[in-house]
């Protein structure tokens, strides 16, 4: 059917191997099974947890032994650059990608992440950054679901997200323009340790953001050094105090106001309630002398100030974390 000097796979095992040079892989990285730590770089090497002693191999339950070479937890992780170097190989999603650039909103609404006031401030603070409308505007998601659509099973499976603003408002949030970058393995939920698995994720941000990449942009058929900036972190109230570092259960559950948090602790329902909501309103307000109306007393007090991003690094810039489960999480 097909001329003798045809160039054809002739198996499905020769198409499987030319597509395979085409196909965007993940890495695979093993991880403590008590989340202290990853083994790559330094530990790559190590067949047991260098804090917690923990085999890094599965352990065989019948007779303890550590069963051939299988990795008791396994981070998987979808580098991020080279899927960037193939969005601008599209001639199309390069397009896209600079829309933002000459869409600006001409009577002062929000209508894309380009009007708001963390775009101007990028702007404002890196105008060198600025300059190349090509670099990208980044926001990172994380949350845990349940993979196994069994919702009375206690497995925690935790995913990454990354989402492109550089995208017109239309795609921003399409399946297609939302980017998997690490599948966090469970059966618990990493809590703060997410920031060990956010390490080979956040050391291809900083090269993104410090030195930037080589790309070939298809639109202009030029070579360009592309780089990259995280505007922020979208996720509910929980993953918050972790991604954040700020109390988000306790005494000092807000974020906002921090240490100038009002609690309460009702001993007979063994709760704590937040009040204080009356420093929030004007001086002259009539409810802040309403003692009788609220916990009976006068509110005097002005509203917290809010800290700025310097000011919460300078707070926690000193802290040592200790990463992984405690000895109680461990047997939980």
């Amino acid at each position: 059917m097909l001329p003798q000097e045809n160039i054809l796979p002739k198996s499905l095992q020769e198409v499987k191997k030319l597509l395979k040079e085409y196909e965007l892989h993940y890495e695979k990285i093993h991880a403590c099974v008590n989340d202290c730590c990853l083994f790559r770089k330094e530990n790559e090497a190590l067949d047991a947890c260098p804090k917690c002693k923990s085999s890094r191999w599965k352990v065989s339950e019948s007779n303890k032994e550590t069963k051939k070479r299988i990795p008791a937890k396994i981070l998987r992780y979808f580098p991020i650059i080279p899927r960037f170097k193939r969005m601008y190989g599209s001639l199309e999603i390069a397009k896209n990608l600079l829309w933002h650039s000459s869409h600006l909103s001409q009577d002062g609404k929000i209508r894309h992440p380009v009007d708001s006031i963390a775009w101007d401030l990028v702007n404002h603070k890196w105008p060198e950054f600025a300059l190349e409308p090509r670099n990208l505007r980044l926001g990172l998601s994380a949350d845990g679901f349940n993979h196994f659509r069994d919702f009375s099973s206690p497995y925690s499976c935790w995913s990454v997200m990354l989402v492109t603003y550089n995208f017109p408002p239309w795609l921003c949030f399409k399946e297609d323009s939302m980017m998997l970058t690490l599948l966090i393995p469970g059966p618990k939920q990493p809590g703060n340790d997410i920031d060990v698995y956010l390490q080979p994720f956040i050391e291809d941000l900083m090269k993104l953001w410090k030195d930037g990449v080589v790309v070939f942009d298809t639109a202009t058929q030029s070579i360009f050094n592309l780089r990259a900036i995280l505007l922020w972190t979208i996720n509910d109230f929980a993953p918050y105090g972790n991604l954040a570092g700020c109390f988000t259960k306790g005494n000092f559950a807000c974020p906002i106001c921090g240490v100038n948090t009002c609690s309460t602790w009702l001993t007979s329902s063994k709760k704590t309630v937040y009040m204080g909501h009356r420093r929030f309103l004007e001086r002259d307000h009539i409810f802040r002398d309403k003692s009788t109306w609220f916990d009976g007393t006068c509110e005097e007090r002005g509203r917290p100030e809010v800290m700025t991003g310097y000011d919460v690094a300078n707070a926690v810039k000193n802290i040592k974390n200790d990463w992984g489960k405690k000895e109680k999480e461990r047997e939980m």
